[in-house]
């Protein structure tokens, strides 16, 4: 009898940014306090149980360290109704409502942000399990300033952690 180990790898990776990935989110110029959600997404019948999610985000203005930016996952079982007010498409989210509605939304991390402005990508990597096949990002800005007005730093990167037995 020979041993197994099972080793990780990853899969192929879901890109949402505003130009030039698999999927749309346009995060420039977010304000504080504000949401905006992606594109829907689907994750495949047969898909990775766990996904790694790399948070980059660049801020117009220095905030004060320790703020944060939240990020959350709208699953839908039917790539068509999505809970906490989500539409799977690239849009704003609940303005003036966000805090409230994201409540039924699965929080994937939060990115605590340092006094650092337009010259530096805030990065967080998280792990999450979608529960549902199909699905999008929200983000909400709790920095205290806008997000930096170029769209090309910004982007929410979903890649399948798969486990292989060798």
């Amino acid at each position: 009898m020979s041993a197994h180990e099972v080793l990780l790898k990853q899969g192929t990776q879901i890109v949402w940014k505003n130009s030039g990935g698999d999927k749309a989110i346009s995060l420039a110029s977010l304000a504080d306090g504000k949401g905006r959600c992606g594109e829907k997404a689907d994750l495949g019948a047969a898909r990775a149980a766990e996904y790694a999610v790399t948070a980059e985000i660049n801020l117009d203005a220095q905030p004060a360290a320790g703020k944060t930016i939240e990020i959350y996952w709208a699953a839908s079982r039917d790539n068509t109704t999505f809970p906490g007010g989500a539409t799977g498409s690239d849009a704003a989210y609940k303005d003036g409502e966000e805090d409230e509605w994201k409540k039924q939304l699965q929080l994937i991390g939060v990115l605590v942000v340092t006094a650092d402005s337009d010259a530096v990508v805030q990065t967080r990597v998280f792990t999450f399990r979608p529960p549902l096949r199909y699905g999008c990002p929200v983000v909400l800005n709790k920095t205290g300033v806008a997000l930096e007005g170029d769209e090309d730093s910004h982007q929410i990167t979903l890649t399948p952690i798969v486990d292989e037995i060798q």
